[in-house]
Formats: structure tokens, sequence, C-alpha cells
């Protein structure tokens, strides 16, 4: 398996979180994909074998909503995927669709962007790796940006210190900063992440605890609750089994079995490494 995450260039830097992208052979049947809630939305591009949700097969070009809890996806054959990892406000900077909509969605890109501008972008970058189609797919996403959102860049600063920050900001406290009503701001935030606000800070914490126990599965279950501002293992347990159908122990011990402690599993780079 190949899995690689780049930064964005800097004009897509505040819509865009990372490039991405897989190259892995599904052979056996409990080979599938995890998709973690994180808040964010994903457009994908993907060659050779399909997808299939539910036993739903998936389009070659589709989106990921902005997910509150964990689905699965199964393939079997050789997949080849650039993905786009949009921040959580960042579709609403390329397109009207309402986002509210798009929750726990997996939806063809057709169905949200021009068909044609699709299927263009899909040939070009088929043959391509991540640096190479990351130019062409950069160009895509510049062509189709929405110049009249503009005007909610401050607010989605505002924004990105409670996504990027979820245990240090008060959301009381922020709310005051930003000169909206609760109700003003509560209906901007979920207009541009089709999350509430309260339900954005929730699932940037849980995806901020997910990735510390993986990248540290040797961590103390305890000590990263605290960290992460749990006061007690009841609660942090019912957040991780509704968000991945694992309690944190049986996350912990996945991880374990799925990681060489002592060797990092080859052709694998994340952001959160380099």
């Amino acid at each position: 398996m190949r899995y690689k995450e780049i930064k964005p260039p800097v004009e897509l830097d505040p819509y865009v979180k990372c490039f991405w992208f897989l190259n892995r052979d599904y052979k056996r049947i409990e080979d599938n994909e995890v998709l973690w809630p994180d808040g964010c939305y994903e457009l994908i591009f993907h060659f050779g074998s399909s997808y299939e949700i539910n036993d739903r097969k998936l389009e070659p070009e589709f989106l990921i909503g902005s997910l509150t809890r964990y689905h699965i996806l199964n393939a079997k054959g050789n997949i080849r995927l650039f993905g786009i990892r949009l921040k959580p406000w960042g579709l609403k900077f390329f397109s009207d669709i309402d986002v509210k909509n798009l929750r726990n969605q997996l939806l063809p890109l057709k169905d949200i962007f021009d068909n044609e501008k699709i299927k263009q972008v899909s040939k070009v970058i088929k043959g391509m790796d991540l640096e190479e189609g990351m130019l062409v797919i950069k160009d895509f996403l510049i062509g189709l940006r929405n110049q009249k959102n503009n005007k909610e860049l401050p607010f989605i600063k505002i924004l990105s210190e409670i996504y990027d920050d979820p245990i240090g900001q008060d959301l009381q406290s922020v709310i005051e900063k930003s000169n909206y009503s609760r109700r003003q701001f509560e209906r901007k935030t979920t207009e541009l992440t089709g999350l509430s606000p309260k339900k954005l800070s929730k699932v940037a914490r849980f995806n901020q605890v997910r990735l510390k126990i993986f990248f540290n599965p040797e961590i103390d279950l305890h000590d990263c609750m605290v960290d992460y501002g749990y006061y007690d293992y009841a609660h942090f347990s019912k957040d991780f089994k509704e968000s991945i159908g694992l309690t944190p122990k049986e996350y912990k011990n996945w991880i374990l079995k799925k990681i060489n402690l002592n060797n990092k599993q080859n052709g694998v780079v994340f952001l959160q490494e380099e």
C-alpha cells in the first residue's frame, strides 16, 4: 500500500486541509477502508476497482460529506485514488450546495459540480502521481472558487480556532468575541459547515484524540482522556463507540495490530509526521 498526504498550495490553504494519494490492493474480504468522522469533506477521484458501501457501488468520482459517525467502504482489486480533503467550511467556497444536506452522505461529484469538468479532470490525472495530479486539481478548484464567499474569510478564522483547538477554546467566549449573537453564530456555522458549533467542536476534539492514539498507540488511555477534556471514562468510551464503533481500548488494540511500532509501514506519509 502507498499512501501520502501533502499540503495544499497557499492560495487554497483557507479551504483545503490536504491533497492525498492512495494506491492499494484489496485482496482479502476483511480489506476495507474505514471512514473516520473529522468534520471535513472529501473529493475523491479513483481508478481501477470500485468502492461499495452497503452493497451500493460508488461512482469513480464521489464526495464524502461531513461525517459524524464511521462508515466502511469495501473493495476488491487494485485502486489508485486522488483525494482532496476540504476543511469543514471548504466546500461552500466551491459550490452553492446546501451542505446541511450532506452530513453522513456519499454522492457522485456530478451531483455537485459540472459533470463534463469532473470527467475531464479524472481523465487527465488518471496516470499521474500525486504532485502532478495536484497541479491539475489546483487549477480545477481555483476555477470553481466562489469569490463572493470571500466575505466569510474572517468568520472562518474564528471557526478555525474552534476546529484547531477544541479543548482550549470556550465556545461562549468565542461567540462573544465574534460580535454575533449566539443564534447568528450557530446559523452561520451550520450554513458553512453543515454542523452546529457544538457538534463541530465535538467532532474536532474526537478526531484529535483519535489521531493521538493512532500515532501513539502505547499511550495511557486515562492520561489521553484527561488531556482532551473527558472527565470520566464512560463519556470517553461512549464518544468512541458512537463515532467509530469501537471503545478506546478496542481502537488502541486495533492500531497495535495494524502498525509495527518499531518499523513504520513503508509507503505511508502523513502530514502529522512531516
